[in-house]
């Protein structure tokens, strides 16, 4: 049985004591999306960000420059590229958790007006299409989701066999084991101590790919992206281990 949003998808807390992130890589106009960018422009290999559903974060966009500096330190560099998925709208802090009639039908309305699965994964997969008419080098694309966006990277490996070589989930959203059954790509799942534990076993199980399930048991659903408090040591060191193994990942199948 699929689980729908878990309790900490829309209860867990949001840190607003965040210092800002100095990001250093670029950002650019891509078939008509804002997109944040860092790597080698000439790599052949490249992975695609679906974050949650705060968009740009501080977490999120540290995470990507992890990944790009990490990636590109060997032999094979690469492409980090994060789309504006959302057309200008994140979901808003004051929403999570929604304790008032307002605040559940603002986050309900985004959910299903901005980020319906149904609407962006066709978006994620378009927009993979055109990366190889932008940055003519890349050969191979990966893709990184991020509690919402795991679901999207779980829909997207499945309606499009030839688009991902590779994907990782962390804090997976709405996890299905049935999905797992159609996703022939390599797949990690970093799951929080928040997640449903039978599910993203079972999910792991019906993988046929090679696959990584590591749970992260002490951290709350989101501390690698939008939800992660970096002021708290543990957690920072949790975040940098998550990002490291999906690193890990990544090099060995993209």
């Amino acid at each position: 049985m699929a689980s729908e949003h878990s309790k900490a998808c829309c209860e867990a807390p949001v840190p607003d004591n965040m210092n800002p992130y100095q990001e250093n890589g670029e950002w650019l106009q891509i078939a008509g999306r804002k997109t944040y960018i860092n790597g080698s422009k000439t790599a052949t290999r490249a992975i695609v960000w679906v974050y949650d559903i705060f968009g740009y974060s501080p977490q999120t966009l540290r995470g990507a420059d992890i990944v790009a500096r990490d990636l590109s330190a060997g032999n094979s560099p690469a492409l980090i590229i994060v789309p504006d998925w959302f057309d200008g709208c994140v979901a808003e802090k004051a929403w999570v958790p929604p304790v008032t009639p307002e605040q559940q039908e603002k986050l309900g309305g985004f959910i299903q007006n901005k980020a319906s699965p149904g609407l962006v994964v066709p978006r994620v997969l378009e927009f993979t299409k055109d990366i190889k008419n932008v940055f003519t080098s890349v050969e191979k694309i990966g893709i990184f989701g991020f509690c919402w966006g795991g679901k999207l990277a779980s829909l997207a490996c499945q309606q499009d066999k030839d688009s991902f070589v590779v994907a990782v989930q962390t804090s997976p959203a709405r996890i299905d084991p049935e999905e797992a059954k159609n996703v022939s790509v390599p797949m990690a799942l970093l799951s929080s101590g928040d997640e449903d534990a039978d599910l993203i076993a079972k999910f792991a199980d019906n993988l046929h790919s090679d696959k990584l399930l590591e749970v992260f048991s002490t951290q709350i659903h989101g501390w690698m992206s939008g939800r992660g408090d970096l002021e708290d040591p543990n957690v920072k060191a949790e975040y940098e281990r998550g990002y490291k193994i999906a690193v890990g990942f990544f090099d060995k199948h993209l």
